[in-house]
């Protein structure tokens, strides 16, 4: 296999710059040109619908994952705060 860097390439372009001009491309090459270039753009249109729906799941389990550890596993959602007792204290200090 022939490796070709930087340096093979433009010196291939330099040595056949005449031919590069003459080529002249078949009739036919636009029309399959385009038509594989909808193919492909119609291929990804087809999958944003199923990205869409992913990411509408994905927030949701995550929304449901946060409720759930808040309300249900967290360990410390029954102990009372700093901030709590302090709030207590004042208000029995301003009852009585």
């Amino acid at each position: 296999m022939v490796m070709l860097n930087e340096d093979t390439i433009e010196k291939f372009i330099r040595e056949n710059k005449d031919k590069f001009s003459v080529y002249r491309l078949p009739d036919s090459h636009l029309e399959k040109f385009l038509f594989k270039l909808n193919y492909r753009i119609r291929h990804i249109i087809s999958i944003v619908p199923y990205l869409f729906r992913v990411a509408v799941a994905t927030v949701i389990i995550f929304l449901a994952s946060i409720l759930i550890w808040n309300n249900y596993i967290r360990k410390d959602r029954h102990i009372v705060t700093l901030k709590n007792k302090i709030t207590l204290s004042h208000s029995q200090n301003n009852i009585s």
